[in-house]
């Protein structure tokens, strides 16, 4: 069976927010029982606080004695001037306006009196005359600060110019005094430029031909060396079957060696006039041999035999070897 007394103090502890479970329920009573005694006399309590407060904000009555402020003691009214001061004349601001102001106009800015004098009774008193202005007023008006600072730098703008133009106007004077003293230097100093130009002309004119014979002379001579080294060679192998290349390029000369002479021979086409009797060669040596066809002949006779002999085979080493001794039984027959 459920104990009520259980239920009605864990719906205690849920309704009071201060309660938990741990709590005794007469704990939870007592603080509900201060709540509720707190909240129903608040507003009394508020309103008595309020109360005892309003006598304290309440300003105090003020009990000094009263002050006797003294009046003012009556002026006697100022004797109103007979003659009204004229306005001051306002400043140019603007040097263009004032170069446009006539210099000498008449200077009648000055103004009347407001109103005319009354006296003490209020009855009008006599009428006071405009004031003239005195003579010369129109050079002394007064000026202001940026007005006097324009009339300046107008007054500088012009000195500068008329000191500039008298620069010019004397300077024009000294050019005008000695123009045909100096034109006649100058054309003299031009003369003297164009003879001392031509001769420099000539003179350049002469080392260019200098220098273009020179270069044709040494093309002339170029080519007399190769065509002398062609012929030395041609002639060689005509008078025996073998020339030395280092031999002709002692007697061509100059800066020749073997290889510029081996190269005019294969590109002048000698190697190939064969004309179906001999063949022209050139060794690694550096000698030109001339085969004739006898020379082949004998060479095809010596290798038979020589193959008669062995066992029918013969080397490239042995064909040269008897070549080379029949080229030296022929060089040796030429000489």
């Amino acid at each position: 069976m459920v104990n009520p007394f259980s239920l009605i103090q864990r719906g205690l502890n849920i309704l009071l927010p201060f309660a938990t479970p741990g709590t005794p329920l007469y704990q939870d009573l007592l603080h509900l029982a201060a709540l509720c005694t707190a909240l129903y006399y608040a507003p009394q309590i508020q309103a008595y606080i309020q109360d005892q407060r309003k006598p304290q904000n309440q300003p105090q009555p003020d009990h000094q004695p009263d002050q006797h402020i003294p009046e003012p003691e009556p002026q006697a009214p100022e004797p109103r001037r007979q003659q009204a001061v004229p306005p001051p004349r306002p400043f140019i601001e603007d040097a263009e306006e004032d170069e446009q102001e006539q210099p000498d106009a008449p200077f009648n800015d000055f103004a009347g009196p407001a109103d005319p004098p009354q006296d003490d009774d209020g009855e009008p008193g006599p009428v006071n005359p405009r004031p003239q202005a005195p003579p010369g007023s129109g050079n002394n008006r007064t000026v202001g600060a940026k007005k006097a600072k324009s009339l300046q730098r107008r007054d500088q703008r012009r000195a500068y110019h008329e000191f500039m133009r008298s620069q010019g106007e004397a300077q024009r004077a000294r050019d005008a005094e000695g123009a045909e003293e100096r034109e006649a230097q100058l054309a003299a100093e031009r003369a003297r430029r164009a003879a001392k130009e031509a001769e420099v002309e000539v003179k350049r004119a002469k080392e260019r031909e200098e220098k273009r014979l020179k270069e044709e002379k040494a093309r002339e001579e170029e080519i007399q060396r190769r065509e002398r080294a062609v012929r030395l060679v041609r002639e060689g192998l005509e008078a025996r079957p073998v020339v030395d290349l280092e031999d002709v390029a002692r007697q061509v000369g100059g800066s020749v060696n073997r290889e510029w002479v081996e190269g005019l021979v294969r590109a002048s086409g000698l190697l190939l006039e064969s004309q179906g009797q001999h063949r022209t060669m050139i060794t690694t040596s550096g000698w030109v041999v001339k085969v004739e066809r006898e020379d082949m002949e004998a060479l095809y006779n010596q290798s038979a035999e020589a193959a008669d002999e062995t066992d029918g085979t013969v080397s490239y080493a042995d064909l040269g070897g008897r070549l080379e001794s029949i080229l030296e039984k022929r060089v040796t027959a030429a000489r």
